[in-house]
């Protein structure tokens, strides 16, 4: 009996080490988007991308309520080394760690003031969607850090860069590496 025992959790420690996989590189720290409407003028889309090294691309659209094309400016930098520490410290505070929200969905939203962040973890992806302050308040004790982030993060005087153009800060593909197997190629995933 002792030797089925120990055969069954041989088999079960290899198959949990076969297809158990974590992050091979941090592509990039964090990515956030926030969109605000002002039923006058239009909706305003900004994102940022965060990359390890500190630096940064953040892009601003504005959508008239007129029509037309909406104006998307690309600005990119890089924070000061204290400035990514701090983020990251906020970013792996247990209060922010612990949020967790409901996946997006469509639908009409009522006093849209969107705020959507992405964070890659050793295991997964913590993935924060808010529709509105509303939404936000039971959390507030967590994303009041990150938001005063954000907030100093846009007051930033940085020059619109000529000829880039917006890609809703796309963020780079995330590798993974299977234990015990060799990853496979970007192209293949």
């Amino acid at each position: 009996m002792k030797a089925k025992s120990a055969f069954a959790a041989a088999i079960l420690l290899s198959v949990i080490a076969l297809f158990g996989q974590t992050i091979v590189e941090r592509t990039f720290v964090m990515r956030a988007e926030t969109t605000t409407v002002d039923p006058y003028t239009g909706m305003t889309h900004t994102c940022v991308l965060v990359y390890p090294d500190g630096r940064y691309r953040m892009e601003r659209s504005f959508q008239s309520n007129s029509g037309g094309d909406p104006d998307t400016k690309v600005y990119l930098d890089s924070l000061p080394d204290a400035d990514l520490k701090a983020l990251q410290s906020v970013l792996e505070d247990r209060a922010f760690v612990d949020i967790k929200t409901a996946p997006a969905h469509g639908g009409i939203i009522k006093d849209m003031d969107t705020l959507a962040v992405t964070v890659p973890r050793e295991h997964t992806m913590q993935n924060l969607n808010f529709n509105n302050a509303a939404e936000r308040k039971p959390y507030e004790k967590g994303l009041k850090p990150f938001q005063n982030f954000l907030k100093n993060l846009l007051k930033r005087k940085v020059q619109a860069s000529k000829g880039e153009k917006g890609n809703n800060c796309e963020p780079p593909r995330v590798l993974y590496r299977s234990q015990g197997m060799t990853p496979m190629p970007d192209s293949e995933q």
